[in-house]
């Protein structure tokens, strides 16, 4: 394991500047973000997203409910990963930092790991969840949920908005 001789830390300016350029996606006059899930905004972030990733060296998966999960490879792939993150979507009125920090510091954490060099042992999964809100979709933390077993993929893919359109 590689020898820390100081303590790590991150690039809190790219930090900030990240979740500035991702509040761009559904940015609205009063400051705020509205990027309701699986919409048009949440698909620019995603995007995005999916290239900050790969950009870091990530492999990006893409589930059936359309969670992004980036693995970062680490010495031992037999481990279970650890999982950081949170979710790009917003509430309607939403601000900048609710959710989408918790998934901007976890890619932050890997960008200052590879700038430093450091190999993990155990491989690291970035999660942006699909629909953690639940501000477009009943119920809320759907995806996460399925995750865990609290539904299945048919239930949430079967969920509709108030137009009538299914989260399939």
């Amino acid at each position: 394991m590689t020898q820390i001789s100081t303590n790590l830390q991150i690039d809190s300016a790219r930090l900030w500047d990240t979740i500035h350029e991702t509040a761009k996606f559904g940015a609205t006059p009063k400051g705020g973000v509205r990027r309701l899930t699986l919409g048009p905004e949440d698909k620019q972030v995603r995007d995005w997203f999916r290239d900050a990733c790969e950009d870091a060296g990530l492999e990006v998966h893409v589930d059936a409910l359309g969670s992004m999960f980036g693995l970062r490879r680490g010495r031992d792939m037999s481990k279970p990963p650890v999982g950081l993150g949170s979710h790009l979507d917003t509430q309607p009125t939403g601000g900048k930092f609710d959710g989408v920090l918790g998934t901007l510091a976890a890619l932050e954490v890997v960008r200052t790991l590879n700038d430093a060099g450091i190999e993990t042992e155990t491989p690291i999964c970035i999660v942006n969840w699909t629909n953690e809100e639940g501000s477009r979709f009943a119920p809320a933390t759907m995806a996460s949920a399925a995750y865990a077993g609290d539904y299945t993929t048919d239930d949430i893919l079967g969920r509709k908005d108030i137009a009538g359109v299914s989260v399939g």
